[in-house]
């Protein structure tokens, strides 16, 4: 069987139009609801950063605050430093007096004493003194005490130009002894970055 169709063709070609709009409404809508779908999502990463962001930001100050208590140590340790550079700048051109003494009370040997010391920056060091003569001791052979006293000062680090000046016989307190001058250079102290 046939079927025939009496209708106009105008009336079929608005009908398959009217078709083709309810396809072209369905597929708007689809495309509006995916669009709303993917702005919905979007949105809600969006938030989701922010509150990262906040919470990020939230963590900023709070560490910010705790910085800014704590950056009085850093000012301190400038004044420090500043406090410590005037003391090494004021304090470079100073000799160890009480080192130095210690040292010669430390050197000499227990056979001898000293009489007077003297020191200065410009005169140096001058010990006089007495050390025991032993009989043994004769004046050819050198004055063994005071020689060993000598190789000792000349190992001190602050004297330089160790000498002895004079060194004769004589008594004390009817005592033979040896009776001595020494002399010797104070060194400058070291730069700055040397022993201290």
């Amino acid at each position: 069987m046939m079927r025939v169709n009496l209708l106009p063709p105008e009336i079929l070609q608005r009908r398959q139009a009217e078709k083709r709009i309810g396809w072209v409404a369905v597929g708007a809508i689809v495309v509006v609801l995916i669009l709303a779908v993917v702005w919905g999502i979007a949105q809600f990463q969006l938030q989701s950063r922010e509150d990262d962001l906040a919470v990020v930001q939230q963590q900023v100050q709070a560490v910010q605050a705790q910085a800014d208590q704590l950056a009085i140590f850093e000012v301190r340790a400038e004044e420090l430093e500043a406090r410590r550079a005037t003391a090494d700048q004021a304090l470079a051109g100073r000799r160890e007096w009480s080192r130095l003494f210690n040292e010669l009370s430390l050197i000499l040997p227990a056979d001898m004493w000293a009489d007077t010391i003297t020191a200065s920056e410009d005169a140096g060091l001058s010990v006089t003194g007495y050390a025991v003569d032993t009989p043994t001791d004769v004046p050819d052979q050198g004055h063994r005490v005071i020689a060993k006293s000598l190789v000792r000062l000349a190992d001190l680090e602050q004297l330089s130009n160790v000498w002895l000046t004079s060194s004769m016989k004589s008594d004390f307190n009817e005592q033979s002894v040896l009776e001595f001058m020494l002399t010797a250079d104070v060194a400058a102290p070291e730069a700055e970055g040397g022993a201290q």
